[in-house]
């Protein structure tokens, strides 16, 4: 009996399966097995998924399940699993339910107690972090930027504020636009930008953000982004300790005529605060005078 067989029930079984995210060659065996002998194919992308499944030689039924389906159809996928069916759920490429649809069909699954078996994979996030040549015991994965001006900003300054590595989603049409706003907040910070990763024009570009940015201003991004963002540096702890010194610094400079940007900036460079805090500790010791 397969370790297939032993995971079936009288109930069926939604597998969770990560598909490769370019280049074919990264199917795994179990995957490969879980998708040729299935009931039912649910996919982000019918199109995408079929030249999968042809080139695998499997033509098991292809169902659609996207980011606009209606819990309706959530719905009638859990009656094939309470009905005993078996089926596998299938974002675009890559893990499925992360920054994809797929979570509230697995959640439901959960709810109803169907069980939900991961068929592991391919992952933009764990392949983009593992060349990002970053040393960190972990990271966050932080999605997709939202598309609103001020809370793209917020965003932004939130993961140029973390003491660990983020790694993000980006779509082409905006990652020249979101490389300018984190360059205008961390310019220096290190950053590794993944395009394409697997297929044929996969590509590394790393550099500061600034470098990176201006790279991309000048090239039409085209393709899948996933970025790995360098953490923010902590404060050194003698400058903790020294916390008065340095406002009485601060202080210094801005009674010496110097402006609030330009001392930011030179508290930035010598404490490793990111801007935006070097920038607060300038408006708190202003306030002071």
């Amino acid at each position: 009996m397969s370790s297939l067989e032993c995971e079936q029930g009288p109930i069926g079984v939604l597998y969770v399966v990560a598909t490769p995210l370019g280049n074919l060659q990264d199917i795994t065996d179990r995957a490969r097995e879980v998708l040729g002998r299935v009931d039912t194919v649910v996919a982000e992308d019918t199109r995408r998924t079929r030249k999968l499944l042809a080139h695998l030689d499997i033509s098991a039924p292809l169902e659609s399940y996207h980011g606009d389906s209606s819990r309706h159809k959530a719905h009638d996928i859990l009656r094939q699993l309470q009905a005993g069916k078996q089926v596998a759920l299938l974002s675009d490429s890559g893990t499925p339910a992360v920054s994809d649809p797929g979570a509230e069909l697995i959640c439901l699954a959960l709810d109803n107690g169907i069980k939900v078996v991961p068929i592991p994979g391919p992952s933009a996030v764990t392949t983009a972090f593992s060349v990002a040549g970053i040393a960190a015991s972990g990271f966050v994965f932080a999605g997709y930027p939202a598309r609103k001006q001020a809370e793209r900003q917020q965003f932004l300054q939130q993961m140029a504020d973390d003491l660990r590595p983020t790694v993000f989603y980006e779509a082409p049409q905006r990652v020249a636009a979101t490389l300018q706003m984190l360059s205008a907040i961390c310019p220096e910070r290190r950053i590794v930008v993944a395009r394409e990763l697997t297929k044929l024009h996969e590509e590394l570009r790393t550099g500061t953000v600034a470098e990176v940015a201006e790279y991309f201003s000048e090239q039409e991004p085209r393709g899948e982004f996933t970025l790995v963002l360098s953490p923010a540096q902590a404060l050194d702890s003698r400058l903790e300790v020294s916390q008065e010194a340095l406002r009485e610094a601060i202080e210094a400079m801005l009674a010496a005529g110097m402006s609030r940007r330009d001392v930011a900036h030179v508290v930035e460079l010598l404490t490793g605060l990111s801007r935006n805090q070097a920038y607060e500790l300038v408006q708190c010791s202003s306030g002071q005078q």
